[in-house]
């Protein structure tokens, strides 16, 4: 996987997030005919989902709570 492509999308990324979105990326170009800008994309979407499921979720509650006083 080209390096260039992936780095602006992945930068937002916490590391973790990171590595699981370049394994998944890397299996996608291996498995299926896609560009790598759409296995990248794809890939992050999957990670993201992801990582959401593995959040503790009184940390996620956490978040959310902090998250509506800010608005």
């Amino acid at each position: 996987m080209d390096a260039r492509i992936a780095l602006p999308e992945l930068m937002y990324l916490s590391p973790t997030t990171r590595e699981k979105a370049v394994a998944i990326a890397q299996e996608l170009l291996r498995s299926t005919n896609i560009s790598p800008r759409e296995a990248v994309s794809k890939a992050i979407l999957i990670a993201k989902n992801w990582a959401v499921k593995n959040v503790n979720r009184s940390v996620w509650k956490k978040l959310k709570s902090v998250e509506k006083e800010m608005i």
